[in-house]
């Protein structure tokens, strides 16, 4: 049996712990789900769908950007495939990275060149994280409840991880320092590699990779018009996902601060980060919950508001996800 073959067993064990361990959280708020606008959760469904379609388009521009076309549909499947693979394979990312690789290979893109396309995706994000982060600030802060200890707290901490968020921007702006984590941090990388039975990324080849993408990094200040379309699409990619969170509020009735939303799912992201070993499963939902609870709103809306957006954003994609890596991954092996 093919070592993806036992990958792909092993998602499916994965999703069944992950439904046992979430059955005692979404028994827990049947009595409030009743009152939910099933017409707008409905919306937040294709929500998750366009959010899919959105990350395809980053890298479908991403790529278009060098001369180097792929069809939407099959980039689909991979993105689609990508997804599926770092949240049931918790690897941090790195399961997702060695997947995408390996299928943009097949259509004539290097290795290199599609880890420089997640590269700056992370960049992107990490800017898209800072502007949504000073829009939640400012609403905050107009929204008169500075006086609150928990809202000062939460305030201050966002105000932190924008410093950090700024730090990260400094450090990949920085060749050597980024050169030297980046090498550290290709261990594991390395390790995945292996068990996919792919050649390890060597301190040579990482060089390479380094040399590419400060190479891409300069084109990019030749001709800033090249910056537009990736992170436009990288932006959306993550405000869709921010929306369909407030959507889901709006289902049960609620019209929260927006601030207040964009506060709490940006902590939970940062959370996630913590939290390899999980996916996010558990951490996530939590600090959602305390986020939006600390900033004023009912524990009983926050709690049910987030549970049934990860039943949607997470459990009802697993097997869209599980589809589309049992034709890449195992059918077209």
């Amino acid at each position: 049996m093919r070592l993806r073959h036992i990958f792909f067993f092993l998602a499916l064990i994965l999703i069944v712990l992950f439904g046992i361990v979430q059955f005692g959280q979404l028994t827990n708020f049947l009595s409030v789900i009743r009152s939910v606008n099933v017409w707008l959760l409905l919306v937040v469904i294709v929500l998750r769908y366009i959010y899919y379609w959105t990350n395809t388009k980053y890298f479908q521009v991403y790529l278009k950007n060098f001369n180097q076309r792929v069809p939407f549909g099959t980039l689909f499947k991979d993105v689609v495939t990508m997804n599926f693979a770092n949240t049931v394979f918790p690897t941090g990312g790195l399961s997702g990275v060695a997947i995408l690789r390996s299928r943009l290979r097949k259509n004539k893109i290097s290795a290199q060149t599609a880890t420089v396309a997640q590269a700056f995706w992370l960049g992107f994000t990490v800017i898209s994280f800072i502007l949504l982060l000073l829009l939640s600030l400012l609403m905050l802060f107009l929204s008169n409840r500075i006086e609150q200890v928990s809202f000062r707290l939460i305030l201050i901490a966002l105000l932190l991880m924008l410093v950090a968020s700024v730090a990260v921007i400094g450090l990949l702006l920085n060749r050597p320092a980024t050169e030297h984590l980046g090498y550290f941090l290709t261990r594991p990388m390395n390790w995945l590699l292996k068990k996919f039975k792919r050649n390890a990324l060597e301190k040579a080849q990482f060089h390479e990779l380094i040399n590419k993408f400060y190479a891409t990094l300069l084109e990019f200040k030749n001709d800033w018009r090249l910056l537009v379309g990736p992170f436009w699409w990288c932006f959306v990619t993550l405000s869709i996902d921010i929306l369909s969170l407030y959507t889901v509020f709006v289902a049960f009735g609620v019209y929260p601060n927006p601030g207040v939303v964009i506060a709490a799912f940006l902590v939970a992201l940062v959370a996630s980060l913590a939290s390899i070993a999980t996916s996010g499963i558990g951490v996530i939902e939590i600090g959602m919950v305390t986020i939006l609870v600390g900033l004023g709103m009912s524990f009983d809306i926050s709690f049910s508001a987030v549970i049934v957006y990860r039943v949607i954003s997470l459990w009802l994609f697993l097997p869209f996800g599980l589809y589309y890596y049992k034709r890449t991954m195992l059918d077209e092996g």
